[in-house]
């Protein structure tokens, strides 16, 4: 008998049993669906994970190797995200590595964003219990008035920049050290982003001053304005100006190494160097403490509320989230004698 052109056959020449196609259809169509969702999925996780800040990046990086150095020593799996794992992450790095509250706070976000990238499914309970761990510790060390790490950085106020700014020479190196901490200053700048700062970044608006145009981080586009000074002296655009014009300087890194001839290099800084340069300059103005590259920082917060800024604006020109804990903390240093309630009732 011959076959009829549509007739299904079977692998062996017979023909099909009849559904069997539409079988294999249906089994196909249900597994491909499921496929490329996971495909989706991992795409996904690896998209959103590019879009956080090199700043939150590496510091994820450098919380998972601590984390690794704690699985290790604990002999437990790498990816447990069990209560007892993050607990215990919690009195390894209190116990073993005497870190500051501030420190195991942060390793701890990194490490539980470090599992779940992994695939961990880290339970709220856990994170919970880590956190009240945390809060413990903290307590305990309040209680004992022990201090661990370097504590907060001291902000340094308008006068103490000034004083800064008088003790810088009149040098390559002077000029460039003059625009690093009265830029660094206006845009609450971050060592890293001083040291990763370039030339093309920094535009002239108009008669308004500069704009710093620091890339994208969690806020968003991340723009900040640098206004004239009131006095020549502490002026940003000014000392910008003063330093790419001695220096020559129309692109590339914005604060460059200079070596002990005052010779200036294409180079730029690493954080660390912007950190030395401005705890050298701490140490030349003579001030009674040691200032590190975050006590510009917390000074513009600080010095902003206290001429009347608000919450939005400092967090605008500095690159804070709104409702940042932070900038919350540099407010209510400036607050609690700004708004005392003792003030004014006559005693």
């Amino acid at each position: 008998m011959t076959q009829k052109p549509d007739e299904p056959t079977s692998d062996d020449g017979g023909a099909a049993s009849p559904g069997t196609g539409a079988a294999e259809t249906r089994d196909r169509a249900a597994i491909e669906p499921q496929e490329r969702l996971a495909r989706l999925d991992a795409v996904a996780e690896a998209y959103v994970r590019e879009q956080r800040p090199a700043n939150t990046r590496r510091a994820y990086a450098e919380a998972w190797k601590v984390w690794e150095d704690y699985t290790r020593d604990a002999g437990i799996p790498m990816l447990s995200g069990t209560v007892g794992a993050l607990v215990g992450f919690v009195r390894w790095m209190e116990t073993t590595r005497q870190a500051a509250v501030a420190t195991v706070d942060a390793r701890l976000a990194g490490a539980v964003a470090g599992l779940r990238q992994s695939g961990v499914s880290v339970d709220r309970n856990a994170t919970r219990a880590a956190w009240q761990a945390l809060k413990g510790y903290e307590r305990r060390l309040a209680e004992e008035g022990a201090a661990r790490g370097r504590g907060k950085a001291q902000p340094i106020t308008l006068a103490q920049l000034r004083a800064l700014v008088r003790a810088c020479p009149e040098t390559n190196a002077g000029l460039r050290d003059r625009a690093l901490l009265l830029i660094g200053f206006t845009i609450a700048a971050r060592r890293s982003e001083l040291a990763g700062l370039r030339a093309e970044q920094l535009t002239i608006d108009g008669t308004h001053g500069l704009v710093a145009a620091l890339g994208y981080t969690k806020t968003g586009p991340d723009e900040r304005p640098i206004p004239h000074g009131t006095h020549r002296e502490t002026c940003p655009v000014l000392a910008w100006q003063a330093w790419t014009e001695a220096a020559d300087i129309t692109e590339g890194p914005a604060f460059r190494r200079i070596d002990r001839h005052d010779h200036v290099f294409g180079s730029g800084l690493s954080a660390q160097a912007v950190g030395e340069i401005i705890t050298r300059c701490g140490k030349r103005a003579e001030l009674p403490f040691r200032i590190t590259g975050h006590s510009l920082r917390a000074g513009l917060a600080t010095e902003a509320r206290r001429n009347g800024a608000d919450h939005k604006a400092v967090c605008d020109q500095g690159g804070w989230v709104y409702g940042s804990k932070a900038v919350h903390g540099y407010f209510h240093t400036v607050d609690r004698w700004n708004d005392n309630p003792v003030r004014g009732i006559g005693l």
